[in-house]
């Protein structure tokens, strides 16, 4: 050439393959897993990533007081199911203690795995030291044998913890030795599954309060079937049927382990590029468009214009960008699981027993609202943008009004989305009821689930302003929420069963649950107690109202702070 250059070469397809690196074929493993026996037994028992996970949680504050919560939850609930005066002898009530025993250990483990499972893999990836871990020389399987080891390990001492208790429940006669190493083995698989499928949410997901959030999903109607298969059957912990779901729950985790295996040894995107967000032409099943109804209620088209005057920024942004940046797939699981399990509820509307659906749709906001709105000023914080916010010529109050509103409208659709088949109890007369009364009926019904969503966000928000993280302020918010809407209906069922008594009198303390509320809507629902609805609604009000204004005042403050110091 003239000006000395020399023409590139062209290269052949067939050329390009012979240059690109070859890969490891299906089945390969690497040096490091080509361990010997010695080492990998070395490894099993002094495991670099268990030791570190179990010093750092031990350690810690939150263990030793959760530990004390377990125990002092199943103690109250011992005492106050405890026979009195000479009906102590009756092995009918002692069965029944017993029962009562393991059916709490089964709804406070489906509560805590997820908090210690869920999250074990995505802080990696959030703090984005994932490749650090993956690149180190500890083998991928001890790495993922680590993280679910110091999540069950913690769960396997509050189960063995509980020793002291059982020991004074066998002080009463109608229980043996045998239905005690069955109840603990069951709730050690327990435990042991339930954790597995945390760590899987975690592996497959980017971030904590997406795993969080659909291994509640997946556990809460697990833990729902244990639940009921133990109260209606008097046998449950007996070896000869405990040993059928000990062996399932054995083998799902099992089988969640080889695929979380096979994910770890992929490489990850990530994960501030919404890893979760799929391409439509690689979604199966529900495909979210933006611009598609009833898809742009959930979050509308990107704009190609300036936002318009008088429109609150932030919440366009919310809507528009924090929604999806969560990824469709999360939004799909969350819709089609949530729909599968409203076809089940569905068929109690058929049966005249309604408010087990709305029961099932309370559950679902449960799931739903706090996931949504536990991160607004904590995502901020752990952004380094709150600051950055405040300093915005955006108002504070428009801040908070846009947060809100936007968590406000993504949980209503999501409930909306299930509950819109609640309209049919219009059209099925069970009973005597007339149109007008089970108009009337619905009203109240869909008013209950507003307010609670609104209850719900506000608690959400209020927790992610004190708090500085998101799973801090997730696992707050749940706990919270658990302890307000179910302690009055367990605390009523522990009342009736071994009291004759229910806790009808004490209509304020009821006023917290909202399962209470819609069961005293009816007249066949009203058997728990007094009309308790009204009282709750005005519940719901008065602390949401409470807590936004909490909210507003302390914004305001690290605003005006801000502005001094400049």
């Amino acid at each position: 050439m003239a000006n000395g250059t020399v023409p590139a070469t062209p290269v052949t397809p067939a050329a390009a393959a012979a240059q690109e690196p070859p890969r490891p074929k299906e089945g390969f493993r690497s040096p490091r897993e080509n361990l010997s026996f010695t080492d990998r037994v070395f490894l099993a028992i002094e495991n670099p990533v268990l030791r570190r996970e179990l010093l750092t949680a031990l350690r810690s504050n939150k263990s030793f007081v959760l530990q004390f919560l377990y125990l002092a939850i199943l103690g109250v609930i011992v005492y106050m199911a405890w026979p009195q005066g000479v009906t102590a002898i009756k092995s009918e009530l002692a069965r029944k203690l017993f029962h009562i025993f393991g059916q709490s250990q089964l709804v406070l483990l489906s509560i805590m795995s997820p908090a210690f499972s869920a999250s074990a893999m995505t802080i990696e990836k959030e703090r984005r030291c994932i490749d650090l871990l993956l690149t180190s020389p500890i083998p991928a399987r001890t790495i993922l044998m680590g993280k679910y080891m110091s999540s069950v390990v913690y769960l396997i001492l509050l189960i063995l913890s509980t020793a002291p208790i059982i020991g004074v429940v066998m002080w009463m006669p109608g229980t043996g030795y045998e239905e005690i190493a069955s109840l603990y083995v069951l709730l050690i698989s327990v435990a042991a599954s339930f954790g597995m499928i945390g760590l899987t949410c975690s592996v497959f997901f980017h971030r904590s309060q997406t795993s969080l959030t659909v291994t509640y999903m997946i556990v809460l109607p697990l833990a729902m079937i244990l639940f009921v298969w133990a109260f209606f059957h008097d046998g449950f912990f007996t070896p000869g049927v405990a040993v059928w779901p000990a062996g399932g729950l054995i083998a799902l985790a099992v089988i969640l382990y080889r695929h979380c295996m096979k994910r770890i040894r992929e490489p990850f995107d990530p994960v501030f590029k919404a890893a979760e967000e799929e391409d439509v032409a690689t979604q199966t099943g529900l495909v979210l468009v933006r611009d598609r109804f009833p898809d742009n209620l959930l979050a509308p088209a990107n704009a190609n214009q300036l936002l318009p005057d008088r429109v609150n920024p932030m919440y366009q942004k919310e809507i528009r960008s924090e929604i999806f940046g969560r990824g469709t797939l999360f939004l799909r699981l969350i819709i089609q699981i949530s729909m599968f399990l409203s076809v089940v509820f569905l068929t109690f509307l058929f049966l005249g027993m309604e408010f087990i659906f709305v029961d099932f749709l309370v559950i679902f906001t449960m799931l739903v609202a706090p996931a949504f709105a536990c991160n607004t000023f904590t995502q901020e914080r752990e952004r380094g943008t709150l600051d950055l916010l405040l300093t915005t010529l955006i108002k504070p109050s428009q801040i908070v009004i846009g947060k809100f509103l936007s968590c406000l409208r993504l949980s209503i659709f999501l409930t909306g989305l299930v509950g819109v088949t609640l309209c049919f109890y219009l059209f099925i007369n069970a009973g005597n009821d007339t149109f007008t009364a089970r108009a009337m009926y619905l009203a109240i019904y869909f008013a209950i689930l507003l307010l609670t969503i609104i209850f719900e966000t506000a608690l959400a928000m209020f927790f992610s302003l004190l708090l500085t993280s998101t799973v801090r302020s997730m696992i707050t918010t749940y706990a919270a929420v658990l302890i307000l809407f179910a302690a009055p209906v367990a605390a009523n069922q522990l009342l009736r069963v071994f009291t004759g008594r229910d806790l009808s009198e004490f209509t304020l303390f009821m006023a917290t649950s909202p399962f209470q509320a819609v069961h005293s809507v009816v007249v066949a629902g009203a058997r728990d107690g007094g009309m308790v609805w009204p009282f709750y609604l005005g519940f719901c009000a008065l602390f949401s109202l409470l807590a936004m204004a909490f909210v507003f005042t302390r914004f305001e403050r690290r605003s005006l702070r801000m502005s001094n110091t400049k």
